[in-house]
């Protein structure tokens, strides 16, 4: 076998060349003559044969190749590794997990690429906790960004986000991540509450690749809860630029143009979320929201029932049911309310919202008490929310123009932050009139 790979050893160079230069047609040619010289036994013409099959989606073939590497060379791990990122791309995880475990048997050194491939083969098939000791691993072999990255995403699956934290910091001072790895460390420290550090990662990820729509998204989520609708208008359409089909992004889209009282606009992107995702229960609820808001509860509660469906534990998107059967004058809207505090018995918005269902029918007592439970749960939180202390005022001013005596009304909390601007579920425009219930 020796001498049949001396033959055609001295072309090796040109043929890996090829392969590199992406002239795949003249590589397979070169690769077939050098068979026929060797009877086919040159087993590098194997190899690069194997990567152009696998390159071009025929994986079984380039096994065959691969097979035959290892036939000629058995102690070589570089064919064995091509065998379990073939089976890989098959989605053959256990199989693809024990080519990488046989490769690694005959690797002399610790290979970052092996340990890499062996903890992306254990978190597809379930088992995070073994990928983190893979990944752990390669980050000390010198597997770089990816590695790092890898790491964070296995201990973020396992609720270890103090550990991904610590990984993504350790991969961003220790090499030149790409848009991606930024993307992600920046969405992380959005998530804990850290929106400075998360705004230069996300700035650098965009700045390095502006159609990143992760970034982009992420950074439009901190543009809209400050406010800045026209910014985080320009971050959703380079995210759809990039990624035409991202249900956030037109989700994200839909409710900064509603803010904005461009409802015709806003209605069509979260239309068109939904139609990119018919299954997904956060599409629908955000459009029956917007349906509500502009003053059409029959299409609003067919999207908030389909939401329901989808998601029945989801506490608001049976408040919001509540709300449209109560303005289509259906009885159910009670129960609709009661469902909803049954899911949510800690959250003073829906209990604020039964109350005021409550008042509404004229049941003063029941009204009351539910009043009571808004202000208590209120009074629990380190700072109160201003929305819900204001509207709860304005509720037991109305209790008590109604007759309730003061010494029944609770207390309303102090809230120690200023009132927020939010869009409010009641559009009130001057012209009100050309957004007539569609069921009219």
């Amino acid at each position: 076998m020796l001498e049949t790979e001396s033959v055609g050893g001295s072309r090796n160079w040109l043929l890996h060349a090829r392969y590199v230069r992406g002239e795949h047609a003249m590589c397979l040619e070169m690769a077939e003559q050098l068979q026929k010289q060797c009877q086919n036994a040159h087993r590098y013409a194997h190899f690069i044969k194997g990567l152009v099959l696998a390159d071009a989606g025929r994986y079984q073939e380039a096994l065959e190749r691969f097979h035959s590497c290892i036939r000629l060379q058995p102690h070589d791990p570089e064919p064995l590794k091509q065998v379990g990122k073939c089976l890989f791309r098959q989605g053959r995880y256990q199989l693809s997990l024990e080519a990488y475990l046989e490769a690694d048997k005959l690797t002399k050194h610790p290979d970052p690429d092996t340990y890499c491939a062996l903890a992306e083969c254990a978190w597809n098939l379930g088992d995070a906790e073994r990928g983190v000791e893979w990944a752990r691993a390669a980050v000390q072999a010198g597997g770089g960004e990816r590695a790092g990255a890898l790491l964070a995403k296995l201990l973020l699956a396992c609720d270890d986000m103090q550990g991904a934290l610590n990984a993504y910091d350790h991969a961003l001072s220790t090499h030149a991540c790409g848009a991606d790895t930024l993307a992600a460390a920046g969405a992380l420290r959005l998530r804990i509450g850290d929106p400075r550090r998360a705004f230069q990662l996300l700035g650098a990820a965009l700045a390095q690749q502006p159609t990143q729509h992760a970034a982009a998204l992420a950074l439009a989520a901190m543009l809209l809860q400050h406010k800045d609708l026209d910014a985080a208008l320009a971050r959703l359409k380079a995210a759809l630029t990039a990624h035409p089909t991202c249900v956030a992004a037109h989700t994200n889209l839909g409710l900064a143009l509603m803010a904005k009282k461009k409802y015709i606009a806003a209605l069509t992107c979260l239309q068109r979320a939904v139609w990119a995702a018919p299954l997904s229960a956060r599409a629908a609820h955000d459009l029956g929201l917007t349906l509500l808001m502009c003053k059409r509860p029959t299409s609003a509660f067919c999207r908030l029932a389909a939401a329901a469906a989808l998601q029945p534990s989801q506490p608001y998107t049976v408040l919001l049911i509540g709300v449209a059967l109560e303005r289509l004058g259906d009885s159910r809207a009670d129960a609709a309310y009661v469902r909803a505090m049954a899911l949510a018995p800690e959250d003073p918005l829906v209990r604020l919202n039964l109350a005021g269902r409550h008042a509404r029918a004229g049941r003063l007592t029941e009204a009351v008490e539910e009043a009571g439970v808004t202000a208590e749960l209120l009074n629990r939180e380190e700072k109160a929310d201003g929305q819900l202390a204001s509207s709860l005022a304005s509720l037991l001013a109305l209790l008590r123009d109604a007759g309730v005596e003061l010494s029944q009304l609770p207390s309303v909390p102090d809230a120690n932050t200023p009132l927020p601007i939010e869009p409010t579920n009641e559009v009130a425009t001057p012209d009100e009139e050309r957004l007539a219930p569609d069921e009219v």
